[in-house]
C-alpha cells in the first residue's frame, strides 16, 4: 500500500481559501507518514465507455506548493481517493458523483458519493426531527411566507451553497421582507428550493462545529458571529473561540453517528446552535485550522490515522 496513491478530488489550488483549508493539512500528514498523493480536479476525470480514467499530479510539496507533471492513472493504484471539491452542490457537482461512482467499490471514498447525492446538507438534519430547528423547505412564495408569519423571524438557506453564502435573515417586522422573499425566489432562470429555519436566538453565543471522524469527535470550536452580524461562518468574520460538548451536543452525535457509520461518512462537519442541528455538512467539511488553533491540536494527525486504517487494513478472504 505504501507505493500507492491518497488521491485528493480539488478545486483549483489558486481558488482555495487557507484560512479554512482542510486538505493542505491532510496531505502534508500524509507525506510524513511516508504516503504519496494525486492532486486532481473534476476537469481531470475522464469515463471512457464504463473505465474512469483519470489525469493526476503528484504532490511533490506542500510549502512550497509543488506538483509533478500530469499523467493518466487508474484506480489499481490508488489507496484511497478523497473527495474535497467545495460546493456549490449544483448539477456540474452532481454530475461530478456519477462519474465517481465507476470507481471500484473497493476502493475506500471519503465522502462516498453515494453519501453527497443522498444528503443534502441542509436536510441531513431532518431525519432526526426532534434535534432541528421548526424548518420549511419550498419553491412556493405561499408556503414560505406563511411559515414566515408563524415564527416572526426566520433563516433563509439555499440548498446549495455553503459558508454562509446567500444566506438571508427575514423577520415580519421588517416591512419590505414579501418583496425581499420574492426577489430571492425569483433569482436565476428556474425555481429555486429554499430551506427556512426558524431563527435561533442563541446564535449570538456562537455556532458549534463538532468535528467528527467516523462518528467520533475529535475537535470543535464556537463561532460567533461578528458584530451586528447574524452569521457565524468563518468566512463570513465570525470569532473563533474555545468551547466544550454539552450533554446535549453528546446526545445528537449519538444519535447520528449509526446513520454515519452505515453510510460510511467518515468527515463531517456538525454544526449546532443552541443545542439544535443546523447543519451535517459532509461534501469537504472544513474548520480543521481554527479547531486546531482553540484546542491546541492536530486534528489532521487523527484523520490521516483513520484514512490510512481504513484504506490499508487487509482484506477479508472470501468464504
Amino acid at each position: 500500500m505504501e507505493n500507492k496513491y491518497y488521491v485528493f478530488l480539488m478545486d483549483p489550488f489558486e481558488s482555495l481559501n487557507f484560512e479554512t483549508e482542510t486538505s493542505l493539512l491532510l496531505i502534508e500528514q500524509l507525506q510524513l507518514q511516508g504516503r504519496k498523493s494525486l492532486w486532481v480536479e473534476p476537469k481531470d476525470l475522464v469515463l471512457s465507455h464504463n473505465q474512469l480514467h483519470i489525469y493526476g499530479q503528484e504532490v511533490v510539496s506542500v510549502h512550497p506548493f509543488s506538483l509533478g507533471e500530469k499523467k493518466l492513472y487508474t484506480p489499481e493504484s490508488f489507496a484511497a481517493f478523497i473527495n474535497r471539491k467545495d460546493p456549490p452542490f449544483d448539477l456540474h457537482f452532481l454530475q461530478m458523483t456519477l462519474l465517481l461512482d465507476f470507481l471500484p467499490a473497493s476502493l475506500l471514498q471519503v465522502n462516498p458519493p453515494q453519501a453527497l447525492q443522498k444528503f443534502n446538507e441542509k436536510l441531513f438534519g431532518l431525519l432526526w426531527p426532534e434535534l432541528t430547528p421548526p424548518s420549511i423547505t419550498s419553491q412556493d412564495f405561499g408556503h414560505l411566507s406563511r411559515f414566515i408569519l408563524e415564527h416572526g423571524s426566520v433563516i433563509i438557506k439555499p440548498l446549495d451553497e455553503c459558508s454562509g453564502r446567500g444566506i438571508v435573515k427575514i423577520q415580519t417586522k421588517d416591512k419590505n421582507w414579501e418583496e425581499t422573499l420574492k426577489e430571492i425566489l425569483s433569482l436565476g432562470n428556474q425555481p429555486k428550493w429554499l430551506t427556512l429555519q426558524a431563527f435561533l436566538e442563541d446564535v449570538a453565543q456562537g455556532d458549534k462545529r463538532i468535528y467528527l471522524a467516523d462518528g467520533e469527535p475529535i475537535g470543535w470550536v464556537n463561532r460567533v458571529p461578528k458584530e451586528g452580524s447574524y452569521l457565524a461562518n468563518i468566512h463570513q468574520g465570525a470569532l473563533c473561540e474555545a468551547t466544550e460538548l454539552s450533554a446535549r451536543d453528546l446526545e445528537i452525535i449519538e444519535a447520528i453517528k449509526p446513520t454515519l457509520q452505515r453510510e460510511k461518512i467518515l468527515f463531517v462537519g456538525l454544526d449546532v446552535i443552541g443545542g439544535f442541528i443546523t447543519e451535517i455538512n459532509i461534501t469537504s467539511p472544513s474548520a480543521i485550522r481554527q479547531i486546531n488553533e482553540v484546542m491546541g491540536k492536530k486534528c489532521e494527525i487523527e484523520m490521516v490515522d483513520l484514512i490510512i486504517q481504513k484504506a490499508e487494513a487487509p482484506q477479508s478472504p472470501l468464504t
